[in-house]
């Protein structure tokens, strides 16, 4: 709780400070903000909030020229600026402005955490779009990363069959263990469970949980140079996501740059599969 009412105090602060001088620049230095009546902020905290801020500024922009940092490193320095900024911001308020400055973010509060609330649904769905979509390339990367180490064992024509017949019979058993295990299952359940579980599923589905597989089976169709296409589209996304991770760029500016390119991935991919699909519609029968 304190660190939140530290956090707000100092965006209000800088708030107050901004709206003042940009006041003043424009009625001759006369000042009617409502934050300064509410505080009663005199002449002196002023002038040493508006130079605590300056000072942090620098400190910022001087630890991110820092090239010799890692990223774990540099979260942590900065995080220590913060704290040194909070605690060096509130010794400036009394503690009646303390009180006056919790009241006023308590009031204003309810709004912004409700903003951020949809906000933060729209980051989580967003979030699991892409973690799927990671998924989605590591087990496509292993698939093929597997394929090619079985290429070194030289296997002859009779073993190659002779493992396809076990994998064929692996999956068939698999599948009647499943079948068996959920037959167990809804004995155990009452009807109206079985019901409501048969909902969730279907909630599942929409919400794309369990596309994975039906978008698998749509690649399985199409043309080998749009398989190719899409190969060398998801290593390139892959290797340019990997440099970015390791570069020492800021933390928001590395997350934007993975988000473009990821939607410039999708955008690509959906294309290809666009174009697939349209060439084999218009295919001469």
């Amino acid at each position: 709780m304190r660190k939140l009412f530290l956090s707000l105090a100092i965006v209000f602060c800088a708030s107050l400070i901004t709206s003042v001088s940009a006041q003043e620049s424009k009625r001759g230095g006369k000042r009617n903000f409502p934050m300064e009546k509410e505080l009663n902020l005199n002449s002196e905290q002023q002038e040493k909030i508006k130079k605590e801020r300056a000072d942090f500024k620098v400190k910022v922009e001087e630890l991110q020229k820092q090239s010799g940092l890692n990223k774990e490193d540099k979260q942590a320095k900065m995080k220590e600026l913060r704290n040194e900024h909070q605690s060096a911001v509130t010794s400036i308020l009394t503690p009646e402005q303390q009180a006056k400055m919790k009241e006023v973010n308590e009031k204003r509060g309810d709004r912004k955490i409700n903003k951020e609330g949809k906000d933060g649904l729209r980051s989580k769905a967003r979030d699991m779009r892409n973690k799927k979509d990671d998924r989605r390339m590591a087990i496509r990367g292993s698939k093929e990363h597997r394929a090619n180490r079985m290429k070194e064992l030289n296997l002859t024509d009779e073993q190659k069959q002779k493992i396809k017949a076990e994998n064929e019979g692996f999956r068939s058993k698999s599948k009647e263990l499943f079948n068996e295990h959920q037959t167990a299952l809804n004995n155990i359940y009452t009807p109206e469970q079985q019901a409501k579980l048969k909902d969730m599923r279907k909630d599942f589905a929409k919400d794309g949980r369990f596309a994975f597989h039906r978008n698998t089976r749509y690649l399985s169709n199409l043309d080998e140079a749009s398989k190719a296409r899409l190969k060398e589209l998801t290593e390139n996304f892959t290797k340019e996501k990997k440099a970015v991770e390791l570069s020492r760029i800021a933390p928001e500016a590395q997350k934007q740059k993975i988000a473009d390119l990821r939607d410039n991935y999708r955008k690509e991919k959906r294309q290809i599969i666009t174009e697939a699909k349209n060439t084999k519609e218009n295919k001469p029968v």
